[in-house]
């Protein structure tokens, strides 16, 4: 074989190998929607959505469902009750979603969250109680 023909296949095979390479995924995404189950399941503005981790208490037996455990992310919703996260990898995080209100109590909600790789994990929280009942 001729050197430029040698140089035409290597480059052929150099193209076809970069289009079926590996693409790297994109880092999973939560986009959490807090509606209040109170009024209508409608659309709550400036609830705070604090993203946790679930931790055991070993010394109460238990896990507090106020607490709930390690911190990962807070967010404060937008008009359309809308606050969006970015993650870094895959895992099951819980969700709360707490509004303060005019009788000094807080309307609180939860939810659950399943991150994956190439997806925006979508999770409506609905207040639903107040903190007081709990």
């Amino acid at each position: 074989m001729k050197i430029g023909t040698k140089i035409l296949w290597l480059g052929i095979l150099i193209g076809a190998l970069s289009l079926f390479s590996c693409k790297k995924p994109e880092a999973p995404k939560a986009k959490v929607t807090v509606l209040n189950r109170l009024d209508e399941n409608k659309p709550v503005e400036n609830v705070l959505v604090t993203v946790f981790a679930e931790t055991y208490d070993e010394k109460a037996g238990e896990i507090d469902p106020l607490t709930g455990g390690e911190k990962i992310k807070t967010g404060v919703t937008n008009s359309y009750g809308e606050v969006k996260f970015d993650f870094t990898v895959e895992n099951i995080l819980k969700v709360k979603a707490e509004l303060p209100v005019s009788n000094g109590d807080t309307l609180y909600g939860t939810g659950v969250l399943r991150l994956e790789e190439d997806k925006t994990y979508e999770e409506t929280v609905y207040l639903s109680q107040y903190k007081s009942e709990l």
